[in-house]
């Protein structure tokens, strides 16, 4: 059998990771800016210099073989450190490009970061942020994943391998559209909340999370202790089925502040009781921040 002798072709490499990364040839196409044939041939290129099969073809879809997953792994870690060097070589030269890949959940994702990013591009306009908005769970997964270089969730977690910074305070209260009959009360009793229909956010929503650990302080089981009817995948949907009549719940003042003030969402204070939590970044504790998202988090500090 012939000895192979491996090389490697890193153009040819980051075309072949964004293949594996997409599972298609046409939208690895689109990404780089190349023709599909282009792309087809680099990648059997890469494959006979590897000597093997990366790639899967089945009609309508793409799949990685062993080799292949390997090499995309391998792929992943040569390419963030080509990109961390360039940044590297930026910074030193008092500039900064290329992208910063961030991870928000439903509150800080869809109302801090928006703003936080644009004064971050005022300051270096070469920077291109990309934001990914889920739950806080997805946030934490797409970290661990390599997904994202810094991510900004709504609880605390307790993982060796992260490491949780808080950032930001939030006050969390009691939402009913304007009409409720709790609307026009100047306080209620932690056990009323069982009495009406709670609008949830879904599990794995750091929201969710807060509400059962800050009830749960005082000795209330939270998810017993509300009526919940409806599980909705993001804050705004819960806010439309809130307006709607369809329940009360639980929100982050920050998502409510326009509502509040146009007066289609009333505040009930809970009597006794104040639910407050923080936002926290997160990130990975063993992995090194690329300059960028390193830029960025010394911003949010000064901030």
């Amino acid at each position: 059998m012939a000895k192979i002798k491996a090389d490697l072709d890193l153009h040819k490499l980051e075309i072949f990771y964004w293949v594996a990364e997409h599972k298609s040839f046409s939208q690895a196409a689109e990404l780089l800016s190349l023709r599909q044939p282009t792309i087809s041939a680099h990648v059997q290129e890469l494959e006979k210099a590897v000597g093997g099969k990366l790639l899967y073809r089945i009609p309508g879809k793409i799949s990685l073989t062993p080799l292949g997953l390997m090499l995309a792994e391998r792929a992943k870690t040569l390419l963030a450190f080509k990109r961390e060097t360039v940044a590297a070589v930026e910074q030193f030269h008092g500039t900064l490009s290329g992208e910063l890949w961030v991870g928000g959940s439903s509150v800080p994702g869809e109302y801090l970061l928006p703003q936080k990013l644009g004064e971050f591009t005022k300051k270096f306009p070469q920077v291109k942020p990309i934001l990914r908005i889920g739950d806080s769970a997805g946030v934490i997964a797409d970290l661990l994943d390599g997904k994202v270089e810094i991510g900004f969730v709504g609880f605390n977690d307790k993982d060796g391998r992260l490491i949780f910074e808080k950032i930001w305070d939030d006050e969390m209260i009691v939402a009913v559209p304007k009409g409720h009959p709790w609307s026009m009360r100047k306080s209620i009793e932690v056990a009323e909340l069982r009495s009406e229909k709670f609008i949830s956010r879904e599990h794995g929503s750091g929201t969710l999370d807060s509400i059962g650990k800050l009830l749960a302080k005082r000795k209330q089981p939270g998810r017993e202790l509300l009526n919940i009817t409806m599980e909705l995948g993001s804050t705004a949907a819960v806010k439309e089925a809130l307006m709607a009549g369809y329940g009360f719940s639980i929100l982050s003042r920050i998502s409510i502040r326009h509502e509040l003030d146009q007066g289609s969402i009333v505040e009930v204070p809970i009597r006794g009781v104040k639910l407050e939590r923080g936002f926290y970044q997160v990130f990975h504790s063993r992995r090194p921040f690329h300059p960028i998202a390193q830029a960025f988090r010394d911003f949010l500090k000064r901030r």
